[in-house]
Order: structure tokens, then C-alpha cells, then sequence
């Protein structure tokens, strides 16, 4: 095998050229015929014992000329690969194949993505402001107010029905005066103002007064799944049982009681635990949004030709995966994706392209700035992360702890940890150089 060229097409494709020598082809033909041999069938020899001279004589070599090319390719593709020193990430892409003749050699180039290098752009000195950590007496007072209202009861109330209040109704639907199934029911509850019914339901259900009837008249939406229904104007004859109106508690130390949360008995002691509460979170949204802007601004100064092939073979494992998702709660994917907000399945597919291509460029980057920056993994580090994995503790003894980590080592590949350690570690570089701004 000879390595004639090696070409590349963009900074993330590459193309080899390959020769395969005549006498190696003659090589190949020999193994082609040892498997071909085996199957053919003719009187006098059982399978296999055919002699060589006999089968060319009467199928020729060009019987054996597709299986000889299958193993010259699969063999002389691993060695140029190997001679080139490149790493293929997709399936190689033939071409240019020549003619395949006894006495001749053959020659081909092959195609296939390989890893781009990201030209980085600012990832020292990179400015982002970071959120605010304090829990001002606005988010205090609306977090607090969340959970009165969370314990609100409906309480009967006298007068007329108002928006948020809950009534009690029997009603029964009329098209052109003849009652449609399922438009029937008695002592619903319904909260105005939940959009839970018909457009213009519930607003006309606004002033009523317990123990009143009234007809309310309203158009299905076109959209509606019964097509007799759908678009059609309707008349509900309604009867009023009851109302209630939601009955929010004051913040006391009974209602602390009542939370069952451990030593906070008093509303002073609420109001500490909730501050801490949301102190953490606000924490932890901080952190958050600091790490995706060190990354972001990384990613958007840096520049890599990403391979497509490996991008969108990505975009079909996510919607693979959306799809066995949707089956699982035995509905379309589609409908899926629009109670996930997502009004189709091609606004998905770019969504999760951005996602993927995002995660690459990530990988990319933080590689090319280790390499600058001479961040390494150490074996140390490796092990104190095998430990972390493995739950070793301070219980374990060593014949303990070794078994507990080989475990841990079956089951999480040196890479996968390696690779995790090395990002930790350029992010911690990033995050140490860059300027964040209160």
C-alpha cells in the first residue's frame, strides 16, 4: 500500500489517495478466492476444494475481482490512516476507484470528517457581569407571598361571581337547540379565569349570583378536535350553585407552625429560613450564568470549521431519542414538542443543531487553550476523581477502597474522567483571568 496524497478539503475533511501494488493486488484475489470457493457449488468437489486453476478457468478472475477490491480497501484504509496519522470521526466516502485487473494494481481516494482545530479568539481577560446574590425585601416579600397563596382556601362567599373566584355549576351545551354529547355536566367546579373552557365561557360567567340561570352563548374554535363542533356557535344553559372566592392566610407564627419546618416555629424565623433559601438559589443561578458566560464569550470569539456529518448524525440521535420519549407517553412527537413549546419538529432540529454545535465548539476550545495554556491532567488528579466516583470514604480500608475504585474504573472509561478534569480545570484558568464585573 502506498500513501500517494493526502489532501485537506476543509480544516474539518480530509482526502487520502491510496495505491494498492499490483502484487498486492494479486494478494487480495487469492484471499477473495479462498472465501469464494467455499461457495460455490460443483459436481465432483465438495465446497471449498475446488481448484484455483479450475474456477479461474471457468468464472475468470473477474468473478473474484468485488470481493478482492472489498479486502484491499478494508485493508489498505486502515493503513493509510495509520500512515497519514489522522483520526476519521465518519464514515470514509469512496472514490475515484479504479478498474480492478488481475496483473494490475488499484487505486482510490477516500473522503471522511476529522476533528477541526478551533482558532481561539479571547479567553484570557474576558469580561461578563455577574448577577446579583442579594435577597432584597421585593423577591423576599414575593417568594413569601408565593406560598400564602399556595395555601389559599375557597371559602363561600356571598354576591356576585368576580375573576379568580370558583364556582360550582351544572350546565348542558345546545347546538341549533339540540343538546351535543359530552357537553354536560353537574356541580363542576371551574375557576374564572383558568382559560379552562371555550373563549368567552368564563367571562360570561363574571356577576352571576348563586342560585342564578343563565344561556351563554359562544363559538368553538375551528381548531376544536370534534369537527361537528368545530368553528360552531353554541348556546350552554347554566345554573349557578356556589361560590367561592380564594382566602389567602397571613404570614403568623400558627401558619409557620403549620409548614412543619425544622426549628423555624415563628414568623421571624420563617422570614430567616426563606432569605437563606433564596440566597442559595440566587447562588446557584449566579454561578450558573457566570459559567455560560465565560463559555459564550469564549466560544463567540473563537472560530472552527465543525464537521457536518458528526453535527447532524448528533440531530438524529436527539430526535431518536424525542421520538422513543413521545411513544413512551403515547403521543406524536410534534404534539410533544408543542407542550414543550416547540411549534415543530424542523424549529427542534435547528434548536438541537445549536445545541450540538455549541457542546462542540465547547470541547474544542477548552482542548486548544490546555494546549496553550499547558494544562494537564495529573495521575493524582485521576485517582482523587476515581475516589469522588467510587464514594470512597473515610469507613473504607484500602483493600476496600481499591476494589470500590476498580469498580468505578470498569464503569467510567480514564478518557471520560480525564477529559472531565481537563475542562474543570481550563474553566477554573478562564473563570481566575477573567474580569467580572458586579
Amino acid at each position: 500500500m502506498k500513501l500517494v496524497s493526502k489532501e485537506n478539503l476543509t480544516e474539518s475533511r480530509i482526502k487520502l489517495t491510496v495505491e494498492v501494488s499490483a502484487e498486492e493486488f494479486d494478494l487480495y484475489l487469492d484471499q477473495a478466492f479462498n472465501k469464494v470457493v467455499k461457495e460455490v457449488k460443483v459436481d465432483g468437489f465438495r465446497p471449498g476444494k475446488m481448484p484455483k486453476s479450475m474456477f479461474i478457468s471457468r468464472f475468470g478472475y473477474e468473478a473474484l475481482y468485488e470481493e478482492a477490491v472489498n479486502f484491499a480497501l478494508n485493508d489498505s484504509y486502515g493503513k493509510a490512516v495509520a500512515e497519514a496519522n489522522v483520526n476519521p470521526i465518519s464514515d470514509p466516502q469512496l472514490a475515484d476507484l479504479s478498474e480492478p485487473e488481475k496483473g494490475k494494481g488499484l487505486t482510490y481516494s477516500v473522503s471522511f470528517d476529522v476533528w477541526p482545530t478551533a482558532h481561539l479568539g479571547e479567553y484570557k481577560g474576558v469580561t461578563v457581569k455577574a448577577l446579583s446574590t442579594e435577597v432584597t425585601e421585593e423577591v423576599l416579600n414575593e417568594r413569601v407571598n408565593a406560598v400564602l397563596k399556595q395555601k389559599a382556601e375557597n371559602v363561600v362567599k356571598e354576591g356576585a361571581v368576580e375573576n379568580g373566584d370558583t364556582v360550582v355549576i351544572d350546565f348542558e351545551g345546545f347546538k341549533e337547540g339540540v343538546a351535543f354529547p359530552g357537553g354536560k355536566a353537574e356541580n363542576y367546579e371551574l375557576e374564572i379565569g383558568s382559560g379552562s373552557f371555550i373563549p368567552g365561557f368564563e367571562d360570561q360567567l363574571v356577576g352571576m349570583v348563586t342560585g342564578e340561570t343563565k344561556d351563554i352563548n359562544v363559538t368553538f374554535p375551528t381548531e376544536y378536535h370534534a369537527e361537528d363542533l368545530a368553528g360552531q356557535p353554541v348556546v350552554f344553559k347554566i345554573v349557578l350553585h356556589e361560590v367561592k372566592t380564594k382566602v389567602v392566610p397571613e404570614l403568623t407564627d400558627e401558619f409557620v407552625e403549620e409548614l412543619e419546618i425544622e426549628n423555624v416555629h415563628t414568623k421571624d424565623e420563617y422570614l430567616a429560613y426563606m432569605t437563606d433559601v433564596i440566597a442559595k438559589q440566587l447562588t446557584q443561578q449566579a454561578e450558573h450564568h457566570l459559567e455560560e458566560s465565560l463559555i459564550n464569550a469564549v466560544i463567540d470569539s473563537a472560530k472552527a470549521d465543525l464537521p457536518e456529518s458528526v453535527v447532524e448524525k448528533e440531530v438524529e440521535e436527539g430526535v431518536k431519542r424525542l421520538e422513543a420519549q413521545a411513544k413512551q407517553y403515547g403521543l406524536p412527537a410534534d404534539m410533544l414538542l408543542k407542550y414543550q413549546g416547540i411549534e415543530s419538529m424542523d424549529q427542534y432540529k435547528e434548536m438541537y443543531k445549536t445545541y450540538v454545535s455549541k457542546d462542540i465548539m465547547k470541547e474544542l476550545c477548552f482542548a486548544e487553550i490546555a494546549k496553550a495554556e499547558n494544562i494537564e491532567v495529573t495521575p493524582e488528579e485521576l485517582e482523587a476523581e476515581y475516589k469522588v466516583i467510587a464514594n470512597v470514604t473515610e469507613a473504607d480500608d484500602e483493600k476496600a477502597a481499591e476494589k470500590k475504585i476498580k469498580e468505578a474504573k470498569k464503569q467510567t472509561p480514564i478518557y471520560n474522567v480525564a477529559n472531565h478534569i481537563l475542562n474543570r480545570k481550563v474553566f477554573t484558568f478562564i473563570k481566575e483571568n477573567a474580569v467580572i464585573e458586579k
